[in-house]
């Protein structure tokens, strides 16, 4: 008897905690979809922005560099606030930021012979905040949830990014096909969007706690809020976490960003060089982004035998490959297929890099994702103004020769990262 019962007392003590976790991996995946839409957002809009403030595209796309500003504090401290407080306060407070900076901006464009550009960029920069901390939160949850298999759960996790961008892209090309290139109706799908994703922190425990429980240097949540303090205070002691990650932020400050411009400049790109109308460039993105989610599963499986380094060093060479092919497409359609081809390359390094990172530091993963978001978020500030200010000031391809520049630096800084 006594040898009967003791599976099905342990069944019964594992259902609730399945639940659980199937629980906050959804909450987490309808979440972090939120940040998805209002990020990659940009990219279909910027070209009927510009025309509805009556500004120039490069000015136009500062709005995008001013939210990657806000997300840099965003992922920094939120990551830190996960380890401390839990996923549910934090993921609420993060996406009500998002909701409201977004209905301002809205309303900002719907008055916008009465509102000041300086004002929409602070907007935007607020709603940015909101934005950096649900990546961070959502991406240490995901490493802390499954950290037996991070490599492939974190890779299979951002796969929700370029799936969202494909949904995003075909819905915003509906709408600018029904409201003739008007840039709130998207803007609302995504409001709309975000209040329905807080209904899933509702079967979020409260009480929850990030924790790696299959690391030996697992730490209790106050010490591990006090990570990010320690890399700034602390400088000159004994390795600490910024220490313990600097090689990958090296690697991830000349890889990560181009992946975001890419996202972001694609539709103005193929706008500015074969003259397509906003609605089939976002169409055409749309297909990279189907492409890039494709490519992000496979990755996901890939991992698995290569192991991170070396799918890191592949995707490098992929991406490589491609923004060459970018170079010397003649058309559209090429070009879209060889924008395609980068995507493939460059999507799985930023989520094969952060399982990296908490690898190497083994702890306090919430402080881990948000400071290789921080990171990423300042790599994309940089890449993103500087591919914009290429494309529309000196020549498109001047931009394309910049990524291949970064790209190539990164996979030669990555190879610091390889194996013993």
């Amino acid at each position: 008897m006594s040898v009967t019962s003791q599976p099905r007392a342990h069944q019964h003590d594992t259902r609730p905690q399945r639940r659980s976790l199937i629980a906050m991996t959804l909450a987490a995946c309808f979440l972090f979809w939120v940040f998805v839409f209002a990020d990659s957002g940009w990219g279909p809009i910027l070209t009927p922005l510009s025309a509805r403030l009556h500004i120039s595209l490069s000015t136009t796309g500062l709005l995008y560099v001013i939210w990657s500003l806000g997300y840099l504090p965003g992922a920094l401290f939120g990551g830190a606030m996960l380890d401390r407080y839990g996923p549910r306060i934090v993921l609420f407070a993060a996406t009500l930021i998002v909701i409201v900076g977004i209905a301002c901006l809205y309303l900002g464009l719907l008055l916008s012979a009465l509102t000041p550009f300086l004002l929409l960029l602070l907007i935007v920069g607020l709603a940015g905040i909101g934005g950096g901390t649900i990546d961070a939160t959502t991406n240490g949850l995901i490493s802390g949830l499954y950290s037996k298999h991070r490599g492939t759960a974190l890779n299979l996790f951002n796969l929700l990014y370029p799936l969202g961008g494909v949904v995003l892209a075909l819905v915003d090309a509906g709408l600018f096909t029904l409201f003739h290139n008007d840039p709130l109706p998207p803007l609302l799908f995504t409001i709309g969007f975000s209040l329905l994703a807080l209904c899933s922190l509702l079967t979020v425990p409260r009480s929850y706690r990030l924790e790696d429980e299959h690391s030996e240097h697992s730490q209790p949540p106050q010490q591990a809020s006090n990570e990010i303090r320690n890399t700034i205070t602390q400088s000159g002691k004994q390795p600490n976490l910024f220490m313990a990650l600097l090689p990958v932020i090296v690697a991830m400050m000349f890889t990560s960003g181009v992946s975001s411009s890419i996202r972001a400049w694609t539709p103005a790109y193929l706008h500015v060089v074969y003259g397509q109308t906003p609605a089939l460039a976002a169409a055409l993105s749309g297909l990279t982004w189907a492409i890039a989610a494709l490519s992000r599963l496979g990755a996901a499986a890939l991992i698995i035998r290569l192991g991170s380094w070396r799918m890191i060093m592949l995707g490098t060479i992929i991406t490589l490959i491609g923004f060459i092919a970018v170079l010397l497409s003649p058309n559209a359609p090429l070009a879209t297929a060889a924008i395609a081809l980068t995507s493939i390359g460059i999507s799985p390094i930023f989520a094969t890099f952060l399982a990296i990172g908490s690898e190497r530091a083994g702890r306090a993963l919430g402080a881990v994702a948000g400071i290789l978001l921080f990171t990423s978020g300042i790599s994309t500030v940089f890449c993103g103004w500087f591919f914009g200010f290429l494309l529309n000031s000196v020549g498109p391809h001047w931009s394309i020769l910049f990524c291949i520049s970064f790209v190539f630096c990164g996979g030669l800084l990555a190879l610091r990262l390889r194996p013993n």
